[in-house]
């Protein structure tokens, strides 16, 4: 037979078979049994890291203030971004990859890397573009990591790279929730170890505004802050 009624005969003979061994006490697996594994499929894996509890030595989290340029500004539930002559505001953040797990390798293919903050407090006016770029030296403060939580001011913090690793706009209306950089170029390099993971610096796009223009992301020391910590999530192929 061929065409429709040759399929319908092997389907009737496929059924007739199922219903005899059935009947004979073999039993079928069922779907959430069954394994299927693809060829040349890619494993991909994720990392999350994240600024919970507030104790957590994942993530490293400050700002620098312009308008008080010897003061460190460590202990608060909030980095903030301004912009505002002579009272410029930048946060810093840097995450410990060596915390991954399972263990990000050096020969790790980064697919995709997104810095995430949750904003607590959006612009007052808008839309702001804020800018992340990744530090590197000379760093003034002479620390291994190059700034450390309890260390950084305006007046020491640290160069940053003349390109903008990513960017965001963020409006008066933006809604208190996450919101994501694109951050994988430097987490594979930071990985690959071709460039020394000295985290990020994040700033207003224009500053030195002519009237304060503030946003806030909540830092890792905001009290009960599972739901808004810092994020860096890493998606790879070991």
């Amino acid at each position: 037979m061929t065409g429709a009624a040759g399929r319908r005969g092997r389907l009737a003979l496929f059924v007739g078979a199922a219903v005899a061994l059935a009947a004979a006490g073999v039993i079928f697996a069922s779907a959430t049994s069954l394994t299927v594994t693809p060829r040349n499929a890619s494993a991909f894996r994720t990392c999350v890291l994240t600024g919970y509890p507030t104790t957590s030595t994942v993530v490293a989290d400050t700002w620098a203030d312009q308008n008080s340029p010897t003061s460190n500004k460590k202990s608060g539930a909030f980095v903030q971004v301004t912009s505002r002559s002579s009272q410029n505001k930048r946060p810093f953040l840097r995450f410990d990859l060596t915390k991954c797990t399972p263990v990000l390798p050096s020969t790790a293919t980064v697919k995709r890397a997104t810095l995430r903050l949750f904003l607590s407090q959006a612009p007052a006016t808008g839309p702001r573009t804020y800018n992340v770029q990744r530090v590197v030296s000379p760093c003034p403060e002479a620390a291994t990591t190059c700034w450390t939580e309890a260390g950084l001011t305006w007046n020491n913090q640290p160069s940053v790279s003349s390109t903008v690793t990513s960017s965001l706009n963020v409006t008066s209306s933006s809604a208190l929730q996450y919101y994501g950089w694109d951050v994988t170029a430097d987490a594979a390099a930071f990985a690959a170890g071709t460039a020394s993971n000295y985290g990020w610096r994040i700033a207003d796009s224009a500053e030195g505004n002519a009237t304060a223009v503030d946003s806030q992301f909540k830092s890792k020391d905001a009290a009960g802050n599972a739901a808004g910590a810092p994020q860096l999530v890493i998606a790879y192929s070991p």
